[in-house]
């Protein structure tokens, strides 16, 4: 059965597999940026597009309620040149008193907050054609307070929400074992051009990805069309290890779902007929 072929029931079975998995990719990515291993920004790439989110932004916060902050920022529309960049953060408009006597790890609606949020926050969403924000408190230390920030075009459906809960806690666990100066480093830092090893076809000779046999062995299969059931039954391997594998491969190729990543699989599948060396392993 090809991708094309696949039942309406079959397709939300797998997106409830994506789901879980591109949660564990996802986290898996951010610790890699947290040990200095890859750029912060890249890790809110990461999860702004595994969450459906237009902006994902780090915002460090005077503790004095002064205005100066920091901040670090992956905005979609910057990507696709229609924005400025975002400088600003909204936790504090959003939480108002609660802000520095929150739970590092705990949630934050703009659409549960009972009270009205202020007109920056608004005339920016309205700006952006945005109608959501969730705001996670990191970390309070004595003189800063620092938060992640997703805004939304759209209300959250229920797998967003549920994914935002589960991550919450683990972002700001992990924020707190962070790799020390890491915020300031990513701020200072600009950004870097892709390399042409970064630029090089996933399935390429170069194994631009760094894929290991079974990770090159589930991507091979799925650029051939193969659904997620047909790859585990050609390899004869527990759902639980392919769901290893999916983690993993989202993590090395930067993708946030299943259908992403058969999409830059299939791109940039060898040919047919190229010999067996262009497909070695690094």
């Amino acid at each position: 059965m090809s991708l094309l072929q696949r039942t309406e029931s079959e397709d939300q079975s797998d997106l409830r597999l994506v789901a879980e998995v591109g949660l564990i990719g996802a986290v898996a990515q951010w610790c890699e940026c947290l040990h200095g291993r890859d750029p912060l920004l890249k890790s809110l790439e990461t999860l702004g597009k595994g969450l459906g989110a237009e902006i994902v932004a780090m915002v460090r916060y005077a503790r004095d309620g002064g205005a100066s902050l920091r901040s670090l920022a992956w905005d979609r529309a910057i990507e696709d040149g229609n924005a400025s960049p975002v400088d600003r953060g909204f936790a504090r408009a959003l939480m108002g008193p609660y802000f520095e006597a929150s739970r590092p790890g705990s949630l934050w609606f703009r659409s549960m907050v009972e009270t009205g949020t202020t007109s920056d926050l608004e005339e920016f969403h309205t700006a952006r054609h945005l109608r959501e924000l969730a705001v996670i408190p990191l970390e309070l230390q004595s003189r800063f307070v620092d938060t992640v920030e997703f805004h939304f075009r759209d209300r959250l459906r229920n797998h967003q929400q549920l994914i935002l809960n589960s991550l919450a806690p683990v972002l700001a666990t992990t924020w707190q074992k962070r790799a020390q100066g890491l915020f300031t480093e990513a701020i200072l830092r600009p950004p870097s051009k892709a390399s042409s090893r970064d630029l090089a076809p996933i399935l390429s000779a170069e194994n631009p990805a760094r894929l290991s046999r079974a990770e090159y062995r589930v991507s091979l299969l799925l650029s051939r069309g193969l659904s997620i059931e047909q790859v585990q039954t050609e390899l004869h391997i527990r759902e639980s290890t392919l769901r290893s594998h999916l983690s993993s491969l989202y993590a090395k190729t930067n993708c946030s779902n299943l259908g992403e990543l058969i999409y830059r699989l299939t791109s940039s599948a060898p040919t047919r007929g190229a010999p067996a060396s262009q497909a070695r392993l690094a």
